[in-house]
């Protein structure tokens, strides 16, 4: 069977289209991977955010941030929602149609909705079925099927349930006993009880990259472990994963890395002209785990044998909590090359951060940071507004924290409500069936809940990414 998996245009909808601002679709190539490799099925790529047109590169904003590029840019990203005969989804089109496929899969969160409403409605034009797969669909099957008109959703991880959809149309069969997938029938929408999870995750094929080209994107991705045993109330990870964190192997890790090492020494092509061979970032490895420190005795381990084998070559950069960091933990990261890590903070309210259950303190935050500090790791800190029960003082404390912390960039996001967390519900009192233009379910500025707050949350948005953008300029300064 063949397959199309595709990845919506979203960011490229706000022109953050180069190299520096992208990394690669990883879930997709691990499906792909996956059945390819266990069922012999030919699955090919489409990257929405890959296809660059005119009119939709930021207006000079080379050197900003890319939140404040989204954030500016919000009337021109819902032009093209509003126009299903742009240039940007006809060329979608056709991309995936030149593949000829027997079904498409299409990965979905819950910002880009109303990108996949469009694309689906043009590929049922066509007669081609569509699955849909992610953290949208997970949480709300029936809503994902109704809105999109999509056939198919996959619940939760999705290479046992693909490859069990591809086998079952190869060979005629019935898709209605498939776990964790959701289906059309008789104009009902039927969702089947979950499955198993994949563990070990060894068993999970290294993902093949020869399914994009690299040159593309900015580095290389990877993931060491799937899951999450936090509980925090802003995040819908154990819907998709669980919270029982299931860890790859350190020896499967290295090889990935081996890997990438050796397409990092040989990626020359003959194409260049003079001293332009590089890929974009080719010796930097973003490591996508949840929280990449949660288990301190495998990290270490991880840590010595990269140093071991060589391959702090490789600049890593990763998402970490401020609770999980210690002094040897953040020298071993240090010699093994990580030179950026993510923290999300989230805020400096000691109320709010029991409220989201973040499980942290303002002071485990402020060490963590002073031991990156002195390890020369540059920090990018994560904080949020917007959070149910905030006020204008405890956003205020947020800043004090950060001006107190001195993080080396500080990232602002308006809190989202996203199905499946547990804010969803006290802020989005509506039924999700009911919900439209889902294109405000991202964060970098549309306000879903203003009215639930005490406070004009877009203005208090914009008047904390004025207080982020100073606070650079100082630092800059030399302050």
């Amino acid at each position: 069977m063949k397959i199309v998996l595709v990845r919506p245009p979203f960011y490229a909808l706000f022109g953050l289209t180069t190299p520096k601002m992208k990394t690669y679709p990883l879930s997709l190539l691990s499906l792909a991977t996956f059945v390819r490799e266990r069922g012999g099925h030919q699955p090919a790529l489409v990257d929405g955010e890959n296809v660059s047109l005119p009119g939709l590169a930021p207006d000079s904003d080379a050197g900003a941030d890319p939140e404040g590029i989204m954030h500016r840019g919000i009337p021109r990203m819902v032009a093209v929602l509003d126009d299903p005969e742009h240039p940007i989804w006809v060329e979608l089109e056709r991309q995936i149609l030149a593949h000829d496929p027997d079904l498409v899969g299409i990965t979905c969160n819950s910002g880009n909705m109303d990108a996949v409403r469009l694309m689906v409605r043009r590929l049922n034009h066509r007669s081609v079925p569509v699955i849909l797969g992610g953290s949208h669909p997970t949480v709300l099957p029936e809503q994902s099927i109704r809105y999109t008109s999509a056939d198919l959703a996959a619940i939760g991880e999705g290479e046992l349930t693909l490859l069990s959809v591809l086998d079952a149309w190869e060979y005629g069969a019935s898709v209605s006993s498939i776990a964790s997938l959701a289906r059309k029938e008789n104009g009902q929408v039927i969702t089947n009880p979950r499955g198993p999870l994949i563990d070990p995750i060894d068993d999970l094929p290294i993902p093949d990259r020869s399914f994009i080209n690299r040159s593309d994107y900015f580095g290389e991705v990877i993931m060491t472990g799937r899951g999450c045993p936090f509980d925090c109330s802003y995040c819908a990870s154990k819907n998709i994963w669980g919270r029982r964190v299931r860890l790859r192997s350190v020896p499967s890790i290295i090889d990935e890395l081996k890997m990438l090492m050796e397409a990092a020494q040989s990626d020359i092509s003959p194409s260049c002209g003079p001293g332009d061979h590089e890929r974009p970032g080719r010796w930097v490895v973003k490591v996508l785990d949840d929280t990449f420190t949660v288990n301190r005795k495998r990290t270490l381990r991880l840590l010595e044998e990269i140093i071991a084998q060589g391959l702090n070559r490789f600049e890593f950069t990763g998402g970490v909590r401020a609770d999980t960091l210690d002094g040897e933990l953040v020298a071993a990261m240090r010699k093994a090359n990580f030179r950026r890590v993510t923290l999300g903070v989230e805020s400096g309210s000691p109320r709010i951060l029991k409220m989201i259950r973040k499980g942290e303190t303002n002071e485990q935050v402020k060490r963590a940071l002073t031991l990156l500090r002195d390890a020369g790791i540059h920090s990018h800190a994560f904080f949020m507004i917007g959070l149910p029960g905030e006020t204008p003082e405890d956003i205020e404390l947020s800043k004090k924290l950060i001006l107190e912390a001195r993080p080396d960039h500080v990232e602002i996001n308006m809190v989202t409500p996203y199905p499946g967390t547990d804010i969803f519900p006290k802020l989005m009192p509506e039924d999700p069936l009911k919900i439209d233009r889902w294109y405000r379910w991202f964060h970098q500025g549309m306000s879903t809940h203003s009215e639930l707050l005490g406070y004009d949350l877009d203005r208090a948005y914009e008047d904390f990414l004025q207080f982020a953008q100073d606070y650079h300029a100082s630092r800059g300064a030399g302050n």
